[in-house]
């Protein structure tokens, strides 16, 4: 067994177990946004609690850039101007935060921003009731990358052949 095989099956049973949790209705979790918190970690290129951490930072930035956005562009209802220059400045400041440490992973940053945009697109009231679905969402998705990224360790641990990840290096 390959490591990439190995990921892929870690990967492939903690996305299952996560589509079927986040599909309960009463938990009110938002499957995709879990995948875009997965995404994050995964695409940082950090594992282990790094990479959550660095997930959880970048989307949750993205996810306060939009709702910041939101909440301005709500002044002028329908303006095109003003949300033009919205997504102006908040993309331009997503890119000027990684100056700190903590918010280096851009695309992190966006992947919150647009994932928050379209939950709002699909009624969810971000700016209100519905924040913590958002929240508790991209929270579950880190912990399921570091599920997926662990797992699938362990089952190359298990099974895997020690000269592939040589040959691989």
């Amino acid at each position: 067994m390959s490591m990439l095989f190995a990921l892929g099956l870690g990967t492939g049973i903690f996305c299952g177990i996560w589509g079927l949790i986040s599909s309960i209705p009463s938990l009110g979790l938002v499957t995709w946004i879990g995948f875009a918190g997965c995404t994050a970690y995964f695409a940082s290129g950090k594992h282990g609690l790094e990479g959550v951490k660095t997930s959880i930072f970048s989307t949750m930035s993205g996810m306060i850039s939009a709702m910041l956005a939101m909440f301005i562009s709500g002044f002028v209802p329908g303006s095109f101007v003003l949300s033009a220059f919205m997504t102006g400045l908040i993309s331009a400041t997503m890119c000027w935060q990684a100056k700190a440490k903590v918010l280096w992973f851009i695309p992190g940053a966006f992947m919150g921003c647009f994932s928050t945009f379209a939950a709002a697109s699909m009624g969810l009231e971000v700016l209100g009731a519905d924040l913590w679905r958002v929240v508790v969402s991209f929270l579950c998705g880190a912990i399921l990358a570091l599920c997926c990224d662990k797992s699938g360790e362990w089952f190359f641990e298990k099974f895997g052949k020690k000269e592939e990840l040589e040959t691989a290096e």
